[in-house]
């Protein structure tokens, strides 16, 4: 990366200077517009800063003749002025990109310091590219690979679907012809249509054709932005970069609402699933039990004399005796189910494809699992209660003959599992 700067002064070009440095980019100072055009015609730069009142010219006098000859590329080109504002608006109306006053250094050094890390970075990401021409294609993946991007080519629509839908990409460029039947209009339309994070894919269409109709309609198709072919090299970076960062921040929103919602779900105290969770999760467990065919049961079971424990010892007590004895359920139940905490010392297992035998089986050795737990040198015993899910049953009714089971365990002498079809 390379600088010049066109600055009279030479504190102004030495504090310039020590900027682009800072943000490790090669400069040029010179004093001169003439100075200035003579080393654009030998090489170019990255990014051009010029003043307003140079010794030879003006700065707008600079840009123009810089511009004629051909000499502004698709870098910055920024003028600094003093306290002539009215020029900015004559400035940005011939090209220039931003004007900044002398009088604020720190603006325009924010300037600098956000457009070099932006250059600078390097991105991560796979790239899917719909693409038939292998000419554009190579062109196309040289410039992915200088972000640091991965790509996977494919040139036809048919092809492109079957991998969208079986890897995960974090960008798709797709041309509008292809090879096949489909074109990118019919893959973008396609794409949208799948679930998950698949659909959401950011999408950058590409075309050949300057076709006003053509573009919108592809961006009213799911398309995030368009680029117009041949490409310019800078802007098909800089638009990559944005819907890759985009990518990027979705998945993190995500991911963070996932978090939020585990975290809203589980107990605080013992960490497994609370009232809520397990309420809404019965209810599709019901469903794919009817509809598999498979059996689904509940345990249900309370901690015995547990308003005693926290009585006698405490509730610090009380607590460690609920980590044990929910620790010791998820231990136990393991893969075979969801475990979660109903409230207070009332915990509830849904056990997905067991019927009531394994279940009550479950229960029994839960039950021993629990009396040789000995929290805080304590000893505890818990009472179960369990119920197969029925043709006619709700969860609601499920529950409450899984929780009648308990209740009769209770009545039996605590320390015992109750089975509900056997009442």
């Amino acid at each position: 990366m390379k600088a010049l700067i066109v600055e009279p002064s030479r504190m102004i070009r030495n504090v310039f200077s020590s900027l682009f440095s800072k943000n490790n980019i090669d400069s040029v100072a010179v004093e001169t517009a003439t100075e200035a055009l003579a080393l654009l015609e030998k090489e170019p730069v990255d990014f051009l800063c010029f003043s307003m009142q140079l010794r030879d010219m003006t700065g707008l006098e600079f840009y123009l003749q810089a511009k004629e000859r051909g000499l502004i590329g698709q870098h910055p080109s920024v003028m600094l002025t003093g306290s002539q504002e009215s020029v900015s608006a004559k400035a940005h109306s011939l090209g220039v990109t931003e004007c900044f006053s002398k009088s604020e250094p720190a603006v325009f050094e924010d300037y600098v310091n956000r457009w070099a890390a932006s250059t600078s970075t390097r991105l991560s990401g796979n790239v899917l590219l719909i693409e038939d021409s292998s000419l554009q294609a190579a062109f196309l993946e040289k410039l992915l690979d200088a972000l640091g991007l991965k790509t996977t080519r494919s040139s036809s629509g048919e092809e492109s679907l079957s991998l969208v839908s079986q890897r995960p990409f974090d960008l798709v460029l797709v041309d509008y012809v292809l090879e096949g039947t489909l074109t990118g209009l019919n893959v973008i339309r396609q794409i949208r249509t799948l679930p998950g994070r698949a659909g959401k894919i950011p999408i950058l269409a590409l075309s050949g054709f300057d076709d006003v109709p053509r573009r919108i309609e592809m961006l009213r198709s799911g398309a995030n932005d368009f680029v117009l072919k041949p490409v310019v090299p800078e802007e098909f970076q800089v638009r990559v970069s944005n819907l890759i960062q985009l990518r990027k921040a979705l998945d993190y929103l995500e991911e963070q609402h996932a978090n939020l919602y585990e975290m809203a779900m589980r107990d605080r105290l013992t960490s497994v699933y609370n009232r809520h969770y397990i309420n809404e999760r019965a209810q599709a467990l019901i469903l794919e039990s009817r509809n598999s065919r498979r059996p689904l049961s509940l345990i249900v079971l309370d901690i015995d004399h547990f308003k005693r424990i926290n009585d006698t010892h405490g509730h610090a007590v009380g607590d460690s005796v609920l980590v044990a004895v929910a620790s010791a359920i998820a231990e136990t139940i393991g893969e075979a189910g969801i475990v979660a905490r109903m409230g207070g010392e009332e915990f509830m297992a849904v056990l997905a494809g067991c019927d009531e035998f394994l279940a009550t089986r479950l229960a029994e050795k839960l039950r021993e699992t629990i009396e040789e737990l000995d929290p805080s040198g304590l000893r505890v015993t818990a009472s179960f209660g369990t119920a197969q899910l029925r043709p006619e049953d709700s969860y609601e009714t499920l529950f409450s003959r899984a929780d009648m089971a308990m209740y009769e365990a209770k009545r039996a002498g605590r320390n015992c599992v109750v089975s509900a079809e056997g009442t």
